[in-house]
């Protein structure tokens, strides 16, 4: 077949068809044409595309045309074609939506100009059909951006002013905020429970005529929707458009359907590496897209959110320790001096006891004497408690006896306690924790006190100690005493038992819900300080009419922890009468206590009010067996006192008495390492110290030497 002349023109005309349809794919746009006497509609195959139909599949035809042309717009289009033929210059112009066959709904822009005859009627119309899709959605999503930009700002500066309004009001405001600014029907707040694996619904915003979820939503196990969980740990938002599209054997359809869940948006709200809840959007009414800005928007706001929780979190325990500060200090400073006069009292009881009582004496006096001993037990173990309040930070640990704390215990209760109260006690035998002894009294004290004033009418209170392999589940918990190997020290009563609100605040300091002449509120604050400073952990049950429960657990003693056993007493329990001991306190009455103690004992007893007194009375009389020394003194402590002493009589024995804990005033940095006596002062403690003196005073001899 030869060549013609027409082949390059044909060619050419190919060509240039070729590169007009690649020109309008390009731009997105089609050419059109109508012939209104036949009626013959043409499209180009970028107006097929347009419309969601394959190029050449169908006989384009204009009703075919206006059925893909939006209910709403349609009417627009036919007034524009009719108005277009009347119009001296033919004219046609328009913008409107295209429901597209492909199921996209398009936004077009056509313009075209009719053709007239020379008698003025329109013969046919051509033009062009602009898809403006992507320019309508660029500039909605930026109006959109801008709109959520606007309500991040008024968001940051809602939570950053918040004038007297609570986390959860401003949470709640924030959430209605959100959701009528996405359009969405549902936005929510989830905390996450890594220990437990569960999430649990805690704010939620519905949109009129949507139901409420969050009743149903209290506690979610992660197992429930394994792939959400799985990505918000990971720190990644979940997007889900439509989830009709999900397989029929995912793990979440099931969840989601239930809820009437058609789209759904979570954005993880982190702390850290930790993952601490997630926010989220739901569309119920309608399927729909999630913009990135939307995305975007709620990270922000889950980091404003975390960032203010923090912040309340911190200023709210900045002010709780200012708090507990002051409270302590206001304690302690009454207690010190209280301590003080529970040594002058207890020690002149002593001596008292020791005079009065004996063969034909009135029995009254020995109950009488008992009594007021078991008084001043319990205002001791108070005044250890409250004088505990006032020191920083953790406590040192020491080997509690567990028996003989108990023991103790009960022997202030028995006389505490109404008729009406049965007092159980089970104890596992030889338990031995690892805690501070004096605080730890104070604290089951406070504890049985707050039972026996929750059984008003009687009832039965129930003390135990045993092992428990590691802690278990409970309505409150506090602190934490580690994993495993620990003693359960158990309180319960069957009084009057608490509800949810009071158990939220059963800790507060100053927080009682007894009457105002009976409750002071510090309790249960002293409790808390002895849990979080002590390394012990508490676990609370309890349900109105039906009892408490308080367990504490702590550290089991480990033997290799064992200390040195304590010195023995004397053969007689009491000190030698040879004895020639200087006593050395700032108290008059502290010094006329112990003296008399001791001179009841057979000791020969010299009283000075302070540490230069002690020096001068040895300068002169330097034949002392003991030198027994209050701490806090206002010339020349104790302390001071030691040092000298260390330096010019280095064999002369020193015992120290302080109303400090360890802790504070623990002696072992003064020369010498001298014996520590708690104030007030025990006088089987003191004997006990002075009959192993001998050796200790060989030791001090032997180091001089």
């Amino acid at each position: 077949m030869t060549a013609t002349p027409l082949d390059p023109i044909v060619d050419q005309l190919a060509r240039s068809e070729a590169e007009l349809r690649e020109a309008q794919a390009i731009a997105q746009l089609g050419s059109w044409s109508l012939d209104d006497a036949t009626g013959e509609l043409f499209w180009s195959d970028e107006t097929f595309r347009i419309l969601g139909i394959t190029p050449g599949s169908v006989q384009p035809t204009l009703a075919l045309f206006l059925s893909l042309v939006h209910p709403e717009d349609r009417a627009a289009v036919r007034q524009e074609l009719e108005s277009a033929r009347l119009r001296p210059d033919g004219v046609y112009s328009i913008e409107h939506r295209v429901l597209a066959r492909d199921g996209v709904q398009r936004f077009v822009r056509e313009r075209g100009r009719v053709r007239f005859d020379e008698r003025g009627r329109s013969l046919s119309i051509s033009g062009t059909t602009l898809d403006l899709t992507e320019h309508i959605n660029d500039q909605e999503d930026l109006r959109q951006r801008e709109r959520l930009e606007r309500g991040l700002l008024e968001l940051s500066a809602m939570f950053l002013q918040r004038p007297g309004r609570g986390m959860d009001d401003l949470i709640n405001e924030a959430l209605a905020r959100m959701g009528g600014l996405t359009g969405t029907d549902r936005a929510y707040l989830f905390n996450a429970d890594s220990r437990r694996r569960s999430f649990s619904n805690t704010h939620e915003w519905t949109a009129p005529g949507i139901h409420p979820v969050i009743e149903l939503l209290g506690d979610i196990s992660w197992d429930l929707v394994p792939e959400c969980a799985r990505m918000l740990n990971a720190g990644a938002p979940v997007v889900i458009p439509s989830v009709s599209e999900l397989s029929p054997d995912h793990p979440e359809r099931a969840f989601l359907e239930a809820q009437g869940i058609q789209s759904m948006l979570l954005v993880p709200v982190m702390e850290g590496d930790a993952l601490n809840g997630f926010v989220g959007f739901d569309a119920v009414r309608n399927e729909r897209d999630w913009s990135s800005a939307e995305v975007r928007f709620l990270q922000v706001f889950g980091s404003l959110m975390i960032s203010t929780i923090e912040r309340d979190r911190a200023y709210a325990e900045m002010m709780a320790a200012r708090q507990r500060e002051m409270i302590g200090h206001l304690a302690s400073g009454g207690a010190h001096d209280f301590n003080n006069l529970l040594g002058v009292i207890d020690a002149n009881l002593y001596y008292l006891h020791g005079t009065v009582t004996g063969p034909g004496a009135d029995p009254e006096i020995a109950q009488v004497l008992d009594e007021t001993h078991s008084a001043i037990g319990q205002a001791k173990v108070v005044t250890s408690g409250m004088l505990s309040l006032s020191r920083a930070g953790k406590f040192a640990s020491e080997r509690v006896d567990v028996e003989a704390a108990i023991a103790e215990l009960v022997r202030i209760l028995k006389h505490i306690l109404p008729a009406g109260i049965k007092l159980d006690v089970t104890l596992e035998p030889q338990l031995a924790a690892r805690s501070t002894g004096g605080f730890l009294q104070a604290a089951l004290l406070n504890l049985a006190l707050n039972a026996r004033d929750a059984m008003p009418d009687g009832g039965r209170l129930h003390i135990s100690g045993s092992r428990v392999p590691r802690p278990g589940p409970a309505a409150v918990t506090l602190g934490d005493a580690g994993s495993e190997d620990l003693v359960q020290l158990r309180v319960a009563d069957s009084g009057c038992g608490m509800d949810a609100g009071v158990l939220e605040r059963l800790f507060e300091p100053l927080f009682s819900t007894k009457a105002q002449q009976r409750g002071h509120g510090l309790g249960l604050f002293m409790v808390h300080e002895f849990v979080l400073r002590s390394g012990a952990r508490l676990e609370v049950d309890s349900r109105v009419g039906e009892g408490s429960e308080f367990r504490l657990l702590l550290p089991r003693w480990s033997e290799s922890l064992a200390c040195s056993q304590p010195p023995g007493r004397g053969i007689d329990g009491r000190v030698p009468e040879t004895l020639r001991v200087l006593v050395v306190d700032d108290d008059p009455r502290s010094r006329d206590s112990v003296r008399r103690l001791l001179e009841m004992d057979g000791a020969t007893v010299v009283a000075v009010e302070h540490g230069l007194a002690c020096l001068e009375r040895l300068r002169r009389e330097p034949d002392f067996d003991l030198v027994l020394s209050d701490v806090s003194m206002p010339v020349l402590d104790g302390a001071e006192l030691c040092r000298i002493l260390h330096e010019r009589y280095p064999a002369l024995p020193l015992i120290l008495m302080t109303g400090q804990a360890p802790v504070v005033f623990p002696g072992t940095h003064l020369p010498g390492n001298p014996a520590v006596l708690r104030k007030p002062l025990d006088l089987e403690d003191l004997r006990d110290v002075i009959g192993g003196l001998d050796l200790c005073a060989g030791r001090r001899q032997g180091s001089a030497e």
